[in-house]
């Protein structure tokens, strides 16, 4: 009687051995390239150490230029003066600064405006322009980063703006910077100084 069960038993145990041995045998290996594809984890702390980055280097443009050495050239009637800032000897080392923040697209749009503010005359790095004053107009900056997906957020800007006496809040400008990562980076896609 008791050897009855134990045929049934060891049968179905087998059947059972080889059909999880089977299994396994035809699951599909994960492809290496899904690996590749995963966007690297980044902290709200580092998008705004990036935001802050982007603006200085924006700012560049706009508010206030690169030191120099007030050694000065003449180009196509425009006067330039020698930047004197540690890692930017060339125009090169400028954009590869540019790249590390924003797209290359954003980056030579930075660079190729006319006339443009930087241009490298005979290997060295040069500026015109003297910039311009914070808009008095414009007060506190209020910054929120919001997850569109992976590998992309908005780093949201509130500026309040100012009546004449500097003090009293009369309205908000606000701002939408796309943070994206482009496969080897994070950059931002566009940006602008919101002074």
């Amino acid at each position: 009687m008791k050897r009855a069960w134990i045929w049934p038993m060891l049968l179905m145990l087998l059947l059972c051995g080889c059909g999880a041995g089977e299994m396994r045998e035809a699951a599909p290996a994960q492809p290496e390239e899904a690996a590749a594809e995963e966007v690297p984890q980044i902290s709200q702390e580092e998008i705004l150490s990036a935001y802050q980055r982007a603006d200085a280097a924006c700012g560049w443009f706009t508010l206030e230029p690169l030191p120099d050495s007030g050694e000065r050239v003449t180009v196509d009637g425009t006067v330039y003066r020698k930047v004197k800032a540690e890692g930017m000897e060339e125009l090169e080392d400028l954009r590869t600064y540019l790249n590390s923040v924003f797209s290359p697209e954003l980056t030579e749009r930075l660079l190729s405006g006319g006339p443009p503010t930087y241009r490298e005359i005979e290997g060295a790095l040069y500026v015109t322009g003297q910039g311009r004053l914070r808009d008095p107009d414009k007060g506190s900056v209020q910054i929120e980063i919001e997850q569109v997906e992976a590998g992309s957020y908005l780093v949201n800007v509130t500026v309040d703006l100012l009546d004449r006496d500097g003090v009293t809040v009369t309205g908000l400008e606000s701002w939408s910077f796309p943070y994206v990562y482009t496969g080897d980076r994070w950059v931002f896609t566009d940006f602008k100084t919101v002074y």
